[in-house]
Order: structure tokens, then sequence, then C-alpha cells
């Protein structure tokens, strides 16, 4: 174009620009490099990372920029979900549509993502995890070696640094730790009775574990990594990372909230992908409580923004393969239904639905005993102004319960099949009536004192189901997708099922014959009338549940899987300019706990981008 050009022609010429297939012209007109779509750990992570390296970022949430008190205190995460401008519930199908049966499911939509109400838990994933994506996807560079120099850099606190690493932990933004109330088992100095028999219970029965993160290959128990800062007693965020990054690079990192992502724009002839479709407002996803049932895309202002390098999806495992189909990616056959112009036929986007399952063993303790400290027997989580625990936790929080996310202590335990150097599962021992995440969880758990059960959380940590899915359902973005998971669906089903038999049954044995059965009155979940495997098999497939939903997008050799939908540097086949970073990516589900895979994996993909990007 002229530099003389007149005004008037350029005013006219300007919205026909924007109008062209060819992305060539907008993606010039940009102001930023990169977009980013979700601010959660996978997005925040690369969002802050290229803001660092001077590249201009827009960071955009759909959900508000908050920072509470129930976000930030630790012991007060399952409370966050009752905050319902933050919190969006989806319910999906626990086996299948045509079951019928669906579980609550809640995250989070606020800056920062659902690592601002999830309960805390940092832990790194066994070492083979990570070889093994490095075989699926022929990078070496996603290899165990390679990916424990990812954590480094960001964790800040050293009680779990891994490989003895206490010197280069200094400045990271991630802490994480256990509790400071909580001591090794050495120096152990707990004055309620019937916490320090459980404790002694699990010692006659396996070792203690002094660094979970560090080491995963035997059955043991430890002290649950939190991202928690010690020295506030506070939850150590993604949000927090966000506004430092913010605060440091103010003219090239910008962050919309409020805001939702509705489509792709990609030239269909190019394949380049050039900008976002979105929609300015609060509560729009119907998966929000406070959302407007009827509200359509047709009925409300769309806007677009464009980008010069790339866009980056970042919305979890439901909402990015939701983004890309409504955008023309994904099963031509569902696209075509509905009537959707195909841009990239990928039939791997969202299949492969992967997720962790659990089941809580639940036993009463008699008249006047209480698993947690004396002090502490109290907690009523700020149902009033005179919470004993929330006056100590404000009064003293690194000494508080509440600057934990409730766990006394957890274990490794491996049943059978049995795999060398990786136990299949995990339990979490927690002071409450905990039945899983359901429909009015927390108004059931409330009913109950604080301290008068103690529950077993036992996960299976590697479920090799992949049966689950989802799907959109109409071409409105605001409608949730069909969300199918299929538990105990495939021919591991049976397998899964026995180990958590076998767990159930080692609880039964530890909570009756060690000196803490004299603290038990009776057990409640499952309950003495469930005694045979039949009988066991029945409470398991009712009241099973898992809150680690993955792997919609998943990543592998895009020349040879024909369902992979990402190669190994996160970008999407067939089209430019677009990445996925976030949990849906992963081919296999990670570790026991999500998060900090995701910000390892993030902080891979952060450096394919910048290197890429300075060539």
């Amino acid at each position: 174009m002229r530099s003389d050009i007149s005004p008037l022609i350029s005013f006219i010429l300007l919205p026909l620009l924007f109008l062209v297939p060819d992305c060539a012209a907008r993606k010039a007109a940009s102001v930023y490099d990169y977009i980013i779509v979700g601010s959660g750990p996978g997005g925040a992570t690369v969002a802050t990372r290229l803001a660092l390296n001077n590249f201009s970022v827009l960071l955009i949430e759909a959900g508000p920029d908050y920072d509470g008190g129930d976000t930030r205190t630790p012991g007060f995460w399952a409370q966050t979900q009752l905050n319902l401008p933050i919190t969006i519930n989806f319910y999906p199908y626990l086996y299948s549509k045509e079951n019928g049966t669906t579980i609550l499911y809640p995250r989070g939509m606020i800056l920062g993502g659902s690592a601002q109400l999830n309960a805390l838990v940092a832990m790194t994933v066994n070492p083979s995890e990570w070889d093994n994506i490095a075989a699926i996807t022929g990078d070496s560079n996603w290899s165990s070696q390679n990916m424990i120099g990812k954590y480094q850099p960001f964790v800040e606190n050293c009680q779990y640094c891994l490989n003895n690493d206490t010197d280069k932990n200094k400045n990271g933004w991630a802490d994480i730790s256990a509790p400071a109330y909580r001591k090794p088992s050495s120096q152990l100095n707990i004055t309620n009775p019937a916490i320090n028999t459980l404790f002694e219970a699990i010692n006659e029965r396996l070792n203690y574990n002094p660094n979970v993160n560090e080491n995963k290959s035997y059955d043991s128990w430890f002290y649950l990594p939190q991202s928690i800062n010690q020295d506030e007693g506070i939850r150590s965020s993604t949000y927090k990372r966000i506004k430092s990054v913010q605060s440091l690079r103010p003219s090239n990192f910008h962050i919309w909230t409020n805001t939702f992502v509705t489509k792709l724009i990609i030239d269909p002839t190019t394949k380049n992908t050039c900008g976002v479709q979105y929609v300015k407002g609060s509560n729009l996803y119907k998966a929000s409580p406070l959302a407007s049932p009827s509200l359509n895309i047709k009925n409300v202002k769309k806007s677009v923004i464009y980008a010069k390098r790339e866009i980056i999806v970042s919305g979890g495992q439901w909402l990015s393969p939701q983004l890309l189909q409504l955008s023309g990616i994904g099963d031509r056959t569902l696209l075509e239904k509905l009537g959707i112009p195909v841009i990239q036929d990928l039939p791997g986007v969202g299949k492969n639905q992967q997720e962790h399952s659990e089941i809580s063993y639940i036993v009463k303790l008699k008249t006047n005993e209480n698993i947690y400290e004396s002090n502490n027997s109290n907690c009523i989580f700020n149902k009033t102004s005179n919470d004993p625990c929330l006056i100590d936790y404000l009064n003293n929080p690194t000494a508080s319960i509440y600057s934990s996310n409730l766990n006394i202590f957890s274990i490794f335990r491996s049943a059978e099949p049995i795999v060398p150097n990786f136990p299949d599962s995990i339990f979490l021992f927690v002071p409450q009536r905990f039945t899983g995440i359901r429909t009015n969880w927390l108004q059931t758990m409330a009913q109950y004192p604080f301290g008068t059960y103690l529950t077993v959380d036992i996960e299976l940590g590697r479920n090799k189901n992949n049966l689950g899915n989802v799907y959109i359902q109409s071409t409105n973005p605001f409608d949730t997708p069909l969300i199918e998971m299929k538990h105990f669906q495939d021919e591991n089903g049976p397998v899964e099922v026995n180990q958590f038999i076998q767990h159930i049954r080692f609880l039964r044995d530890l909570f009756t014959n060690s000196q803490f059965s004299k603290y038990v009155d009776y057990e409640d979940l499952p309950g003495s009338q469930f005694q045979t495997d039949e009988q066991l098999s029945a409470f398991i497939y009712e009241y099973v549940w898992g809150h680690h939903a993955c792997c919609t997008n998943k990543m592998g050799n895009t020349e040879t899987d024909p369902l992979a939908v990402v190669n190994s540097k996160a970008q999407v086949k067939g089209i430019n300019n677009l990445r996925i970073c976030d949990i849906s990516i992963f081919p296999v589900i990670p570790g026991y706990y999500p998060m900090v895979p995701i910000f390892m994996a993030a902080e891979k993909i952060a450096d394919d981008i910048i290197i890429a990007a300075k060539g």
C-alpha cells in the first residue's frame, strides 16, 4: 500500500482488508505476537515465558480477575467451588450417555484457571512417563533426563527439589512444599493420641519417603507436596505468577478477562491461523451456574483479534477440543453433521479421554475421639466469623491446618498386577467424611464435625482406559459438549476394579489389626455389608469418581498415528500457527496429579516456541 494513500481510501479499504481469505495482511496489522486462549497452568506458563522473552503477548481468560481469601487460603480449596462467578460445573456421564449416570465436575473459570481452585497437590510424574512420551512422539526432548530440567527453573521452595538440588531453585515462582507444621517422621511431635497411633500403624507397614517428588519407585508413606508458600501459609498460584510478570513487562504482556473465545480464525485455503473470534462478558458459558440457558452466539456482539505469529489454545481437557471442533478441526463426520465447514479432518479431537478413578474408604471414630490435633477439632470453614481455625490461621498462618489442603499424609501402594518401580495407586488420608466430588458434596460433608471421620481417598494412578470422549452438540459455543468418561469400560476394567478391592482389604486390615482400631467405631464406607468381591465391585461401580480428565487432543507422531492431534511441539496437525498447551495434549494420563506435569510440559513447549521464533 502506497504511503501517500488518502485517509478516506484507507478508511474504505481497511474493512475490505479484513475480509480477504488470506491471513497475511491481518497478521501484519496485529500488535500482538502471540495470543494465548486460557490462563490455567499451561496457558499461564507459556504466556509468562513468552512475555519475559520480550514478545508481545495477549492472554485471554473467560473468567474474572479474582484473588480472594478463598483462593488464597489452602484449607478453603473446596469452598472456592461455592464461589459461583469463578466456577463452572460440568456433568459428564460417568460411563456413557446410554447409562445416564452423571457426576459433578467443577472447574475454574478465573484468571489462573483451575489451579486457583484445585486441591494444591504438586507432584511430579514417574520418570518412565516422560520417557514413554519421548517414545510415542519420537522426540528425545520429552525424555525424563531432559524434562527434569523443566522442573527446576519454576520451583522456588527446595523442600521437594530433584536430584538433591538445593542451590538452583532460588529464583522460581512456584512454591512446592509440605505444610510448615508437618515434620519428618523422626521429628514428629503430635499430642493427639489418635493421629499419633495412626502414624505408628502406618510406620509398621510402610517406609517413610522423605522426598516423594524425587522418588516414586516404591510403596511408602509421605507428606504430600502442595503448592503452598510456607512463609505466608497461602496458595502459591498461577494468578500470582501472571500478575508478577505483568508488572515486570507491562508494555508487552496484556490480559483480557471476562472474554470468551468462540472460534479460531483460520484461512481455509492456506490453513494459516491468524486470530480468534471472541465475545466480551461474564458467565457466558453454560457450565457456569450464573449463565443464561438461552444465550446464543447469534444474539451477541462478536469481535476479532489477530496475532502476528501464533495462537496457543490452553482451554483444558474439554474447552480446547470444543474450540477446535467449532473452528472446523475435528472428526469430519461430526462436523458435517452440524454443518461446520471442515478445515482439517482430525478424528482424534475429543477422543482418547482418560481419567484417574477414585474411591473413598471411610471409618467413623468413636464418640469423643478426633483424628486431628485438639485445637483444630472445631473447624467450621468460615461458616461464621468466629471459626476457631480461621482465627488460628489469621494469627499464625504457617502453623494452622488451614495452611494446607487438610491432607494428613499419603501413601503409595501397589496391587496386583505389580509393575516394578511404579506403584499403581496413591492414598490420601483426610480428617473428614468425603465421598467424592458429587452434587452437594460440600453441603453433605459439612454435616459431619471435622475430625470425627477418617477418609482414605484411593486413586488409581495408572489407568489404561482411553475410551472417553468429548464432542460438541451444537454450533453454539456457549453450549457444553457431550462428555463420556467410560470408567472401567475397556478390557482392563476388571483389573482396575480388582485393584480397588485389594486396596480396600488392605485398609480394612490396617484399621482392624493395628493399635488404631481402638479409635474406630465402624466402617462407614463401603460398610461391613460389602464383603465378597461381587459386593465390593458393585460398591465401586456406584461410588467411583475422578477429577483429572485429560488427553482429548493427544500428542503423537502425526505421520503414523491417525488419532494424533498435535506433534511433539504441540503444533496442530495440518494447521499452521496453532498450538495447544494444556492437559489435553498428553497421550497418556500423567502421574497421580496433573498440575506439575502440565507446568513442566508447558515449559518444554515454551522453549520450542521461543527457539522457533528466534530462529
